[in-house]
């Protein structure tokens, strides 16, 4: 006759356990994997920013790990004091208040950093910074889902 303590309540408890363990293993890396994927867009994207002050290569910052209903993700960008600035140089034109469009062109310090990774500092920063890494965020999001 089979051996039937494998169905007991004791251990039952320990699989329940060790499967918590699991989990909270894996977040704990998804989590570790995905601030470090934040850094590294957000150090691209600093070289990519134009520049005039310095004060939005200063501002891009990486926020926490946030949990919503069963996804993760992370928030980074700039800093909400200067997200208006950061926005119109970002999209590279800007709206006065009698509507007329203002588009923007690299001043002399932003075209001095010179291009980086195959993209030119200015406008578009973010996303560009986003499409350097889009490789590297697929492969190691990948690997921290694997155990």
């Amino acid at each position: 006759m089979a051996n039937r303590e494998v169905f007991s309540v004791e251990g039952i408890g320990a699989m329940i356990s060790e499967l918590d363990k699991i989990e909270r293993e894996v977040d704990q890396k998804i989590d570790r994997v995905l601030i470090k994927l934040a850094q590294k867009v957000i150090t691209d994207a600093k070289k990519l920013a134009p520049l005039d002050s310095g004060d939005l290569e200063a501002a891009l910052i990486v926020g926490e790990v946030r949990n919503m209903l069963k996804s993760k993700f992370i928030d980074f960008g700039t800093s909400p004091e200067v997200d208006d600035y950061a926005m119109v140089q970002h999209e590279g034109f800007r709206k006065t208040k009698t509507g007329k469009v203002v588009y923007m062109s690299p001043g002399p310090k932003t075209d001095s950093k010179g291009a980086y990774k195959g993209y030119m500092p200015g406008k578009k920063y973010l996303e560009n910074a986003i499409k350097i890494n889009e490789k590297l965020i697929i492969e190691e999001l990948t690997a921290a889902l694997r155990f």
